[in-house]
């Protein structure tokens, strides 16, 4: 394990799917990183909300799973939203934090779909451990991300994309 304490950092990975939860945790964790992991952005919202220690980056899938029965997304502090939404809530809270998403879904069809920004970084599943080992050295070497701009806050109305 390296003493440069970024191998210290605690990691926040959110997947629906079991295996690339572990896929992404095994060779972060054989690192020297703290992982994390959340199956949804309501349990990763919480968790980041409710973590004893900061949490450096969050790896989150742009495709999350959809809701079921919850409250107003606007009224609940933990609501299921898909992978960008959820980072743009951390983000509004100007939590220090740096992102990856990621996606099967080429970077360029996100993009014309709205669903991926400029300035945060983009993970390709199916990925290899050296693929997402560089890309979270990257991450954590450089500033936090920030909120987006025409972002100016949630808009509560819903409108969200849940197919992959």
């Amino acid at each position: 394990m390296a003493t440069d304490g970024t191998q210290r950092a605690t990691l926040l990975i959110v997947d629906d799917d079991p295996s690339t939860l572990l896929m992404a945790a095994k060779p972060l964790q054989d690192a020297g990183y703290s992982v994390l992991k959340a199956p949804g952005s309501a349990e990763a919202l919480r968790l980041y909300a409710e973590h004893p220690t900061p949490i450096q980056l969050v790896v989150t899938d742009i495709f999350l799973p959809p809701p079921g029965f919850q409250l107003s997304v606007e009224r609940n502090p933990y609501p299921r939203v898909n992978g960008l939404d959820m980072v743009d809530r951390l983000l509004e809270g100007k939590r220090e934090i740096r992102i990856i998403l990621m996606s099967s879904t080429p970077a360029p069809e996100l993009a014309s779909r709205g669903l991926i920004r400029d300035g945060l970084l983009f993970l390709k599943k199916p990925f290899t451990s050296d693929a997402l080992l560089t890309l979270v050295r990257q991450a954590l070497s450089e500033p936090p991300a920030t909120p987006d701009p025409k972002k100016s806050s949630r808009s509560g109305s819903g409108d969200v994309e849940w197919v992959d």
